[in-house]
């Protein structure tokens, strides 16, 4: 499996109601985390080279959701709270 990277799209499998595949951005990966951000708390760690923080696209007036240290899954039935690249 290839690492994910900043700036690069997923997709991203929700963890609430129908568990709904969405379109996502990686936000943060292993390379571009900010050390002092985690060091101070203001940023969350990510537990593995292949975990991500993402911004989750939704519909509507809100427009999307952060995810933080979200872990890979394999599609297309990846279990919920998991990121897969798209097809």
């Amino acid at each position: 499996m290839d690492r994910p990277t900043t700036c690069q799209i997923v997709r991203y499998r929700g963890t609430q109601g129908l568990h709904a595949v969405r379109a996502a951005i990686v936000t943060a990966d292993v390379d571009t985390l900010d050390p002092e951000g985690v060091r101070v708390g203001a940023v969350p760690p990510l537990d593995s080279a292949f975990h991500v923080h993402l911004w989750v696209f939704t519909p509507g007036a809100l427009g999307g959701f952060h995810e933080c240290n979200v872990p890979p899954g394999t599609a297309p039935g990846t279990a919920p709270g998991t990121w897969h690249w798209p097809a």
